[in-house]
């Protein structure tokens, strides 16, 4: 997905609804592909030319690229994986202060789906706004088939104009443009009847307007890289392959179960019946009922024409097309590594590539969460609320791996002898053994106190009261 930009400061109605045209003509259709992958609906198979009507015709999406999307973000991205911490005590107020602006939004829903939507397109988008009389800042998922977002030419490009269109009725849209100040709102009304060469199909009616007290478009972007190409789009090609590998053979099995049947020296039906109406398939109808053939002249007068399945080259085929999937996308074959079937040097190979792909989409995702954040920050200096002037929220990723109880139990004993601190050794927990680590250090200190002895009762009997919480506290 290509980057847009204009020098206009303003958009005329026509140039909207002309920058919409081209956007659904050029970009959107190829988008509408990556999603009929994601969800199985494989273009390239059902869309294959039947050959000859007489010969089976079975095409068969494999759903490899939900495989795909669905195994990056629930290794990448899964909802509340994606955490917020503070850099600093001083700022912890104003981190608790956006949670509660996030939990509005659900943003772990968001945050994952805006992993899923660049994994698919190569691009995700959110479209800010303010809720109610608190002017609490809002976020939603935005189909970027349906968002197009304008920048400047500046060497580091800046959103200057953003657009938003979704079909409401067939003759009927509803457009919004966003610029620094307002928001422009629209109806794209369908033509009636015929249009001659030149005259528009549909046209922009103006609706109203409205304040825009973010500054600039409330728009965030997440890219999958700079090329803004995700995850299905390189092995398209591949699956499109391994469906044709797939349908074909079961098109093979289909030709032998209706394969040709061959009489040699036997007759269906004796020789003077044959010119009776429907005495052949009569005869056909009695043997597909009773399946019994009478008085064949020999063991081989009945037969049929088939060929040999070729079900080494079918395996060999298909296990090397999906070795080229995952090998090409990146992604692993977690089932693979379960079932026990690859070494552990292919496993760390494995692993570091993903890695790789991982890690550098999150380089570039985390740019679109500040993003965000920035744009949450101009509504709440506003609103009069804390705003972060020190860049101090710290964005944490987790990844959802199997989990091995015994060796985060050793990671923890190991960090704690190093000397690491307590809320740094329960934050690095899974969220599946450790989901909030402020309530963990708060059982951990009362499991403390409940150690602790009475010191008054001590003090009456005159022990030593320090040693005794020293021992207390060691264990």
């Amino acid at each position: 997905m290509i980057m847009w930009k204009t020098e206009a400061d303003v958009l005329t109605p026509k140039e909207i609804n002309d920058y919409i045209t081209t956007y659904q003509n050029e970009v959107v259709p190829g988008l509408d592909d990556l999603w009929a992958y994601y969800i199985g609906k494989n273009p390239g198979i059902l869309g294959r030319t039947a050959g000859d009507p007489n010969n089976p015709d079975n095409r068969t999406p494999v759903p490899y690229g939900r495989k795909i999307i669905t195994t990056f973000v629930g290794y990448a991205y899964r909802p509340k994986y994606t955490t917020y911490k503070a850099s600093d005590d001083a700022q912890a107020p104003y981190v608790a202060q956006l949670q509660a602006t996030f939990d509005l939004s659900d943003e772990h829903i968001k945050t994952s789906r805006a992993g899923r939507n660049s994994a698919i397109y190569g691009a995700a988008y959110e479209l800010l706004y303010i809720d109610g009389d608190q002017a609490d800042p809002r976020f939603v998922s935005v189909d970027p088939r349906e968002m197009i977002l304008l920048y400047d030419y500046s060497p580091e490009p800046k959103k200057k104009i953003g657009i938003r269109f979704y079909r409401i009725t067939d003759k009927l849209w509803k457009v919004e443009a966003y610029y620094e100040d307002r928001i422009e709102l629209y109806d794209r009304v369908r033509s009636e009847g015929r249009w001659t060469p030149g005259e528009e199909q549909w046209r922009l009616v103006p609706t109203g307007t409205a304040p825009n007290y973010f500054g600039e478009p409330p728009i965030v972007a997440y890219h999958f890289g700079d090329e803004r190409v995700g995850l299905i789009a390189p092995v398209v090609p591949l699956i499109d392959d391994y469906d044709i590998v797939v349908s074909d053979s079961i098109n093979e099995f289909s030709r032998f179960a209706h394969a040709y049947m061959l009489l040699v020296k036997y007759n269906l039906v004796p020789p003077e019946l044959k010119k009776e109406a429907g005495a052949i398939s009569k005869a056909l109808q009695r043997l597909k009922q009773l399946r019994i053939f009478e008085n064949l002249p020999d063991k081989d007068a009945v037969s049929f024409l088939t060929k040999d399945i070729p079900k080494e080259f079918i395996e060999f085929m298909t296990d090397r097309l999906k070795e080229e999937i995952h090998e090409q996308s990146h992604v692993p074959d977690f089932n693979e590594m379960a079932g026990g079937q690859m070494t552990g040097a292919a496993i760390e190979r494995m692993m570091f590539d993903f890695e790789n792909v991982v890690s550098s989409a999150e380089a570039d995702f985390d740019m679109g969460l500040l993003d965000r954040i920035r744009l949450i920050n101009v509504i709440y200096a506003k609103a009069g609320k804390l705003v972060d002037t020190e860049h101090s929220v710290v964005i944490m990723h987790k990844r959802n791996m199997p989990l091995n109880l015994q060796e985060f139990a050793t990671t923890a004993v190991q960090l704690k002898q190093a000397g690491f601190s307590r809320y740094l050794i329960a934050d690095i927990m899974p969220d599946d053994i450790v989901p909030n680590v402020e309530e963990e250090l708060e059982r951990q200190d009362k499991d403390m106190e409940a150690l602790l002895p009475d010191v008054d009762a001590f003090e009456k009997e005159g022990d030593d009261v320090e040693g005794t919480r020293l021992d207390a506290e060691s264990r």
